[in-house]
Formats: structure tokens, C-alpha cells, sequence
């Protein structure tokens, strides 16, 4: 189930702060204190661009040295990755961040897939276009469905969109 919580995080909006000069935007991060240390697990995505590995890097060259200091009698663990092309989506906040990308959704209304591009999101409902209902082949050129009918999401791909 998809959760509504994220943006309350102050790691999550730490984080934010720190990378909104570079384009880039997080949509997940992760703190998991264990005997061995902390290990922070950070995910990155930029709106206008494909995030690479120079980003990846650069991310976590500004990140490690301030959580190095921040957690200086603990053993530091930092994982920055982009979101894949298959995301499973953890919060309705990603609606947001996914702007125009395909994604799959599992409606409790429908009881089947929905796939869809998300073209707008509020904060009780995510429309999507030229949206595709699997189990019967429908299509709509635009369908709202409210979060509470949203069990599961997950960014879709399709390579002959990628041309």
C-alpha cells in the first residue's frame, strides 16, 4: 500500500534542500541504523534530464563527507541511485515527481491493472491519459482515480517509446 508520509521525513526534506540547486529532486530515502553503523540509502531523479552516473557521483561526493560529520562516531554506509524504469512507487508524492511517465496501477474500483501517463496529481487523486484498464482492453483518454482506490504503482516501460 501506498504511503502518504514521506514529505514529514526531516531527512527527506534535508535532503531536498541540499539538492535543489542541482535539478535533481529525491524521491525516496532510507536511514537504517545497524550494529555496524548507519547506512543511508538515497534515490535521486531530475524532471528535465536522465539522471547518469555523474550525478550519481557528484550526489554522493556532497552527501557522504556532511553524514560522515553528522554521524562521526558511527560507521557511514551511502547508497545514491537513480528510480529504474520500473519503480514500485512508495508514496503518492511520486505522482508528482512523474509527471508525464508511464505508469501501471492496480485499482481497487476496476480490480485490474491500469496503465496510463500521469499527466496531473492532487492531493487525493492522480490523473492519467491515454490510460489502458488490462483486464478488459479499455481505453480512456483520461481517467482520475483518487489515492484511496490505489493499491499498488509502478513506473511502466515500453521500448518502442524509448525512440
Amino acid at each position: 500500500m501506498l504511503s502518504n508520509n514521506i514529505r514529514s521525513s526531516a531527512l527527506f526534506n534535508e535532503l531536498s534542500e541540499l539538492l535543489s540547486g542541482m535539478d535533481l529532486k529525491v524521491v525516496d530515502c532510507v536511514k537504517n541504523e545497524t550494529a555496524q553503523g548507519i547506512q543511508l540509502i538515497v534515490t535521486i531523479f531530475s524532471p528535465n534530464r536522465e539522471v547518469n552516473t555523474d550525478d550519481l557521483a557528484e550526489v554522493y561526493n556532497i552527501l557522504y563527507p556532511r553524514y560522515s560529520v553528522i554521524f562521526q562516531d558511527r560507521d557511514l554506509s551511502l547508497e545514491v541511485s537513480s528510480p529504474g524504469l520500473t519503480r514500485n512507487l512508495k508514496d503518492f508524492y511520486e505522482f508528482s515527481l512523474f509527471i508525464g511517465k508511464l505508469v501501471r496501477v492496480y485499482s481497487t474500483t476496476y480490480s485490474c491493472w491500469v496503465e496510463g501517463y500521469i499527466s496531473s496529481n492532487s492531493d487525493e487523486s492522480v490523473t492519467l491519459t491515454s490510460a489502458l484498464i488490462v483486464d478488459t482492453n479499455e481505453t480512456k483518454e483520461e481517467l482520475v482515480l483518487s489515492y484511496g482506490e490505489i493499491q499498488k504503482a509502478k513506473l511502466a516501460y515500453r521500448w518502442e517509446d524509448s525512440k
